[in-house]
């Protein structure tokens, strides 16, 4: 695993950036039960001080239903971006859906079946449904063949996170949902900055990357984003010494 540098240098002139934050693991820390997560108050603070001085070119990515994200969040006046960009919020508050189609009728009915059996939650979203094996590591390489197998048809492909594996529409990632924000305004002839944890936010680090920006991962693993801090608070600190600059 290549030694990358610890986090990006300072200062950054949000003038003329935008930033991609994940939820879960990134604005949130990851808990057991998904239902349960809490994002603290200083956080939302440091989220709407960035917002304040990017001029609003802030957005929220995440695999989460963009319902759940509104619900988990307080639905703060942020860009966000649900289901691995199927469905996007905008700062105001309307919505732009992609309709998933028919494609995960089949895997749902036969996941549906395997977490009945072991009991384990499945979570259908717009465009994708997730499996989640928080706690039950003894089932990770099953949960992990079975969402593989289910995803095997043309126009899906598997995703396989922390604790959670995916069955989702092909062609709907972080990275794509990355490129479609950058063309609205706020965001659009400004430098991406994405920031993620977890094997999903892989294809976002790269589009950022590929459009003059770059990636920061959280976490010890191969990535390829050009910068790691091993914590999330790292992360935060980093972006509260950006806006002391």
């Amino acid at each position: 695993m290549p030694d990358l540098p610890c986090h990006p240098p300072l200062p950054l002139a949000w003038g003329n950036h935008a930033l991609f934050l994940d939820f879960d693991g990134v604005v949130a820390p990851i808990v057991s039960r998904p239902e349960d997560v809490v994002v603290a108050p200083e956080t939302l603070r440091l989220v709407e001080a960035l917002i304040e001085r990017t001029e609003g070119a802030v957005a929220m990515i995440s695999g989460r239903a963009l319902e759940n994200l509104r619900s988990v969040t307080g639905d703060p006046a942020v860009w966000m971006s649900g289901s691995h960009g199927l469905e996007i919020k905008r700062a105001d508050g309307t919505v732009e859906e992609t309709a998933p189609g028919a494609a995960l009728t089949a895997p749902h009915d036969t996941l549906a079946d395997f977490a009945a059996r072991h009991d384990l939650l499945l979570e259908r979203k717009p465009g994708a449904l997730a499996l989640h094996y928080r706690g039950r590591d003894d089932l990770e390489a099953a949960c992990r063949g079975a969402v593989d197998s289910a995803a095997a048809s043309e126009g899906l492909r598997a995703l396989h996170g922390n604790k959670v594996s995916e069955v989702a529409l092909a062609g709907v990632d972080k990275g794509t949902a990355l490129r479609r924000l950058m063309e609205e305004a706020p965001f659009r002839d400004r430098i991406p900055v994405m920031i993620g944890d977890d094997v999903t936010d892989e294809d976002g680090f790269v589009a950022a990357q590929d459009l003059g920006g770059f990636g920061l991962r959280i976490g010890t693993v191969e990535t390829a984003a050009r910068y790691r801090v091993d914590r999330m608070q790292q992360a935060h600190d980093w972006l509260r010494a950006t806006l002391s600059d």
